[in-house]
């Protein structure tokens, strides 16, 4: 059987990290502080080994720190893959370590808070501390008294903000779980991409897919259709033939040479004996109306 929560007790999933980050850069910094506090347990079994000392909690808290590193690594290597199935997997283990180590904090808390003594004598954990005490010699001019009000004092100052750090550290945790699992809904969903925040995937885009710059502006339409402008070439013959100020839509002799009226704005000359040696299209050139006799001749081809 299957336990579900009632739809409107289910938690919308985030959409981005603290409402200005894409949600998964959000989750890859939440990746990186847990890796920086799992690297500080490989230091501490270090010094365990070496001879500092220290208790069974603080051993078995180091030893756990190096098996989360693995974890944290191939949970890395999922969210950069964006692979929803280990996301979500990886989820739960981010969960279940905020669990175990909320247990360590509580634990460490009793024991700081309440069973050790804060009067400010020398506490040496092992011989190579008491090595350095003796070396270093120091004397102390104050009574036991005095030393204690004045350790006591200074733990009244700081067990506030200790605590306070500490529960903001166990709630930033929190949050970094709920980004997680919130990742995880998107990439199963399919929404990840659609986010306002999120950034292309750029494997999704053709390999010939590119962008036009900001300053670059497309061509509009009617540039796009419009022919260069070229003069047309004289006649071989030399021959000219000019438009009659009355003449119609146009006339055509023999020659090939197409005439139109000056109302619409301009004459065309064509040769087809040019035709034969430059086929390109051209534009005819427009040139400004003038007036012209009505008994204007044309000239006699040579």
């Amino acid at each position: 059987m299957k336990l579900m929560l009632r739809p409107e007790w289910r938690l919308r999933p985030l959409s981005s990290f603290l409402g200005f980050f894409d949600i998964k850069t959000g989750v890859v910094i939440a990746l990186l502080f847990a890796l920086l506090n799992k690297v500080a347990g490989i230091y501490g079994l270090l010094a365990f080994l070496m001879g500092a000392g220290g208790s069974l909690a603080q051993l078995s808290l180091y030893v756990y720190s190096v098996i989360g590193l693995v974890a944290l690594m191939w949970g890395l290597k999922a969210i950069q893959e964006e692979d929803a199935k280990r996301t979500l997997y990886f989820a739960h283990l981010f969960f279940a370590d905020h669990i175990l180590s909320t247990a360590w904090t509580v634990f460490f808390i009793v024991v700081w808070w309440v069973y050790t003594p804060h009067d400010g004598a020398r506490v040496s954990s092992s011989p190579a501390q008491e090595e350095i005490v003796h070396r270093s010699g120091i004397n102390f001019t104050i009574s036991p008294e005095e030393r204690t009000r004045e350790a006591m004092a200074i733990w009244n100052r700081e067990k506030g903000p200790a605590l306070a750090i500490v529960i903001l550290g166990w709630l930033a945790k929190i949050y970094f779980a709920l980004l997680l699992y919130s990742y995880a809904s998107h990439l199963r969903k399919g929404s990840y991409r659609s986010l306002a925040l999120s950034r292309p995937n750029p494997s999704a885009l053709p390999a010939n897919y590119d962008t036009l710059p900001d300053e670059e502006e497309p061509e509009e339409a009617s540039d796009f259709y419009r022919l260069p402008l070229r003069s047309p070439r004289p006649p071989a013959n030399g021959g000219t033939r000019r438009a009659n100020g009355k003449a119609g839509v146009g006339e055509e002799n023999g020659t090939g040479e197409v005439l139109f009226d000056e109302s619409d704005g301009g004459r065309v000359e064509e040769s087809t004996e040019d035709e034969g040696r430059d086929s390109t299209p051209f534009l005819p050139q427009v040139e400004r109306t003038r007036p012209h006799s009505r008994n204007a001749s044309t000239t006699t081809r040579r």
